[in-house]
């Protein structure tokens, strides 16, 4: 009775303090629950905008072109190797100035193999695509090779992180490596590779390629940098399941380029 007496007294009725304090509780947790789901929603925002600013760089309008990437080694090789990779990619990167020369010298420039590079470049990636129309522009002229190898020994003087006007250090590295650069400098302004580009990225579609590198050994599909020891074990295995032998070195080589693959660019 004191107790119903002092809730009286304070013009309240018996248990409503109590009441209040169980509502105060839900009020913050409604509070809570719609503040995690406007957290979530922004992120389903950032995530989707990010989307949508990276696929820009691929333009639907452009007719399609036919191109199925760039082939080193010969023709006659009894095994050829498909790589997809990604130019901004640090473990493409990695691979390219780390594994493949031993992969060009041991097994591409003996006959063995030949290498089909196709470049996908990923959405997370800043400059990846105009990396990839500055190949495309490379190969014009013949030297897609060695743009290859300038671009991964020197992402990072191009990459998102360094720059925010690629074009202009992709110019300058395209005229250490020898290339007419009127010819290239209209070839990168006017972007007129980006639908071979595209047709590339295509590819990578189709083979559902999840990361970059990834290559196709065979008929195995094997992600990641491997190391040269990893790649000639993957090598072996697709020759040894196809009953084919390695092939007698002939000194024919459909895609060009000498036996050491990583000349060093001036930096």
């Amino acid at each position: 009775m004191a107790n119903d007496r002092m809730e009286r007294g304070r013009g309240r009725r018996p248990g409503l303090v109590k009441k209040k304090r169980q509502n105060t509780r839900l009020f913050y947790a409604a509070i809570a629950i719609v503040a995690v789901a406007g957290i979530g929603a922004l992120t389903y925002v950032g995530t989707k905008s990010n989307g949508q600013v990276a696929s820009t760089q691929y333009d639907p309008s452009l007719p399609s072109v036919k191109s199925a990437g760039y082939v080193l080694g010969s023709a006659k090789a009894p095994l050829e190797v498909t790589e997809f990779a990604d130019f901004e990619c640090p473990a493409c990167g990695n691979f390219a100035t780390v594994t493949e020369p031993d992969v060009r010298a041991r097994l591409v420039n003996t006959g063995e193999i030949r290498v089909r590079f196709v470049d996908y470049p990923l959405s997370m990636h800043a400059n990846t695509w105009n990396a990839s129309r500055a190949a495309a522009c490379a190969d014009e002229q013949g030297k897609f090779w060695e743009m290859h190898d300038a671009l991964f020994q020197t992402q990072d003087q191009w990459n998102g992180e360094a720059t925010r006007n690629p074009d202009k250090v992709l110019k300058d590295i395209a005229k250490r490596i020898g290339l007419n650069p009127d010819q290239f400098n209209s070839c990168i302004d006017t972007k007129r590779t980006q639908a071979k580009v595209q047709a590339h990225y295509q590819l990578g579609e189709q083979n559902k390629v999840q990361q970059t590198p990834t290559f196709i050994i065979g008929d195995r599909t094997v992600p990641g940098a491997l190391t040269y020891d990893q790649f000639k074990a993957a090598v072996d295995a697709a020759l040894a399941k196809s009953g084919r032998p390695a092939a007698v070195p002939t000194g024919d080589t459909a895609g060009r380029r000498p036996s050491d693959p990583a000349a060093n660019i001036p930096r």
